[in-house]
């Protein structure tokens, strides 16, 4: 639907969802911790605490979302300003972004939501969950975009309220479904919504150094934009980045689903005190991801060409975007081992290591290999590709030797 609107807001609205990355990913230091306490009270038949650290995470990822909301709209103008490749493109994007800020609070505690049902191993409401948000936002996107059924005409700041509004249908929902008893979790009446130190010390342990984690994924991602903005052709390659972006994060959906599996069984098992079973689940989930995550990227980027002509018929940022489409295929198998096997990890509550391996890849790996493949030796946005796969293969290679070690089996959350 972006796409419509011509080269500029694409890039406009994929430089501001860059940024919006870094902000939602922020919110996994309350929701991994959630996540893997929820998988290891249902582990041990304790439904009772399951509702307690539910709720707990609820609490704290809104006031988390509060704050980083009031910053967001503080400074999303010059962020858009220091990523953009012109002054155009950061004007479009600034409505954008403030109205995503606005709305983070029901973003968050949706992935709240979704992230406790995992862990009490619920995938399907999830799912149907997921649906219904996209549901709706498309149709209020494409009324909203395009001023349609007599709706005002809010262009790409229209997207952004589609968006709020589809997250605000699945919230609704999601609060239903955990107090309806139903579901594999349930938020029980003896249970409360106060913060209670113990238990918020508990979730933010095993959750900072996940959020952090993804932090530095996301942040190494603003500067991987920036070095588009410097490329020979930047409007061109922006808008060739968001639009293959979007295909590199319907793969990453993916990979994620074999992390939340590889989390969800470790941490039951672990629950259970069945460590000899939690290590053959991880394994198997390592095993399993990549080689999916290879099978599903193969086709799309065979396929790259007629599908970024669904978006633009600009030659270059066809060309771009073919090329980057590739590089995705090659490089989210590595994603995947590295993901399934830190949910392994996570489900453990071992969370630093993979801090760390995030850290060395992303920054250390990923942003010099870039910059030296794309401008030091001149093979700008095919540098910038070849990057993107070096980095996956280190981080998925340091993470399954982490989770091959063993040292996570003697974690105690």
């Amino acid at each position: 639907m972006v796409g419509r609107l011509g080269v500029d807001a694409m890039s406009a609205v994929g430089i501001a969802t860059t940024l919006t990355m870094v902000i939602r990913i922020t919110m996994v230091a309350v929701t991994s911790g959630g996540f893997t306490l929820v998988a290891q009270a249902i582990g041990a038949g304790d439904p009772h605490h399951a509702s307690s650290t539910a709720k707990q995470s609820l609490t704290l990822v809104a006031l988390v979302s509060l704050v980083f909301a009031l910053l967001g709209i503080a400074l999303s103008a010059p962020a858009l300003d220091f990523l953009s490749p012109s002054h155009a493109v950061a004007e479009l994007g600034l409505p954008f972004l403030q109205v995503f800020f606005v709305g983070l609070v029901f973003i968050a505690i949706n992935y709240v939501i979704q992230n406790c049902l995992y862990g009490a191993g619920d995938t399907r409401t999830p799912l149907y969950l997921s649906l219904l948000n996209s549901i709706v936002k498309l149709i209020a996107s494409y009324g909203l975009i395009f001023g349609a059924w007599g709706l005002p005409t809010l262009g790409i700041v229209g997207a952004a309220v589609g968006t709020i509004i589809g997250q605000i249908a699945g919230l609704v929902a999601g609060m239903w479904a955990l107090y309806s008893g139903r579901f594999a979790l349930s938020l029980l009446p003896a249970t409360s919504y106060r913060p209670d130190r113990e238990l918020a010390s508990r979730i933010l342990t095993i959750g900072i150094p996940a959020g952090l984690q993804g932090i530095f994924r996301n942040g190494s991602n603003i500067l991987f934009v920036k070095f588009l903005a410097l490329t020979q052709n930047p409007v061109a390659a922006v808008a060739a980045y968001t639009v293959g972006s979007q295909i590199e994060r319907f793969l990453r959906r993916g990979s994620l689903s074999f992390g939340t599996a590889a989390q969800t069984l470790v941490g039951q098992r672990i629950g259970a005190g069945d460590i000899p079973q939690a290590e053959r689940y991880g394994w198997t989930t390592i095993l399993v991801g990549p080689l999916s995550m290879l099978l599903m990227g193969l086709p799309l980027a065979l396929l790259g060409k007629p599908y970024m002509h669904l978006f633009t018929t600009e030659v270059e940022v066809v060309r771009i975007g073919v090329a980057y489409l590739w590089a995705i295929c090659l490089a989210e198998p590595f994603m995947a081992l590295a993901i399934a096997s830190g949910g392994g990890l996570r489900g453990a509550g071992d969370t630093k290591p993979a801090l760390n391996y995030t850290l060395i890849a992303q920054w250390l790996v990923r942003l010099p290999a870039s910059y030296l493949l794309a401008f030091a030796l001149g093979l700008d946005t095919d540098g910038l590709w070849i990057g993107l796969v070096v980095v996956s293969a280190v981080q998925g290679a340091l993470t399954v030797r982490r989770y091959a070690g063993g040292a996570w089996k003697a974690m105690k959350v």
